[in-house]
């Protein structure tokens, strides 16, 4: 793991940072699987989650390390880098007809990139706020675009998180316009459709976004004023079994 972002939280420190390792990576795969289906994002009988990004994605992680428990893994996140050229779309383009606003048209695909698949738990015995991990996740990606020159981002969210972001002053755009197209068939239907907590693209300038997300963690560790955790969803997707609501903490932006 090259760490990128260190926290110290619960009497314990959280490194953030890009995962390195194939161990790294497999166990950010099997955590979004689990964390996904504990939701009830997927449709029954999904039991492997994989997409064409997935191979060349860089992948985030918060560890959480020190202590007399095992160390975990509190979150991950997948970064998908932009690549020149007409056959190369967003994953955000498979679940959103949508234009661009002009803030990205004027900024080279090499110098843009979507965060998806953002999750997050909390192991048992360790209190943490909610918003936390997902808060330093997106500065270990600023962090990461600044030294390699990428200057913005993708994403698709949830609105109860969109919410708890700028509560905790840290502002994404939602793009207006955009027009849900995915599959209400496909594997992951249960999180776009169906759900009264509607999902959102929104898009992220670094130079904004990276000392936000660091004032918001600094307000966090130091006891003032810290971000309000995301509002617990009141209503879950039509077709998510009562096992679903009743196991886990996970949580999936």
């Amino acid at each position: 793991m090259e760490v990128l972002t260190r926290v110290r939280a619960a009497s314990r420190q959280i490194d953030f940072g890009v995962a390195t390792t194939e161990a790294e990576r497999a166990a950010i795969l099997a955590q979004r699987l689990r964390v996904y289906q504990r939701r009830g994002y997927y449709r029954p009988g999904v039991t492997v989650d994989r997409d064409e990004y997935d191979r060349h994605a860089i992948y985030f992680l918060a560890m959480l390390s020190g202590g007399a428990t095992t160390d975990a893994i509190l979150g991950s996140a997948r970064f998908v880098l932009g690549e020149a050229g007409p056959r190369f779309r967003y994953p955000c383009r498979h679940a959103f007809e949508l234009e661009l606003p002009e803030a990205l048209r004027a900024i080279p695909l090499r110098q843009c990139g979507e965060v998806s698949r953002m999750v997050s738990e909390r192991p048992e015995g360790i209190v943490l706020g909610g918003l936390l991990t997902p808060l330093a996740l997106i500065q270990a990606v600023s962090e990461y675009s600044q030294r390699h020159g990428i200057r913005s981002g993708l994403a698709i969210i949830k609105r109860r998180f969109l919410r708890a972001f700028a509560s905790a002053g840290v502002r994404f755009h939602e793009i207006a316009g955009a027009r849900l197209i995915y599959p209400v068939d496909g594997p992951a239907s249960p999180y776009f459709h169906r759900h009264l907590d509607p999902v959102v693209p929104v898009y992220w300038l670094v130079d904004e976004i990276a000392p936000a997300a660091e004032q918001a963690i600094a307000r966090y560790v130091d006891g003032r004023s810290p971000p309000p955790s995301p509002p617990r969803e009141s209503t879950r997707n039509d077709n998510e079994s009562a096992t679903n609501r009743q196991a886990g903490r996970g949580q999936q932006a």
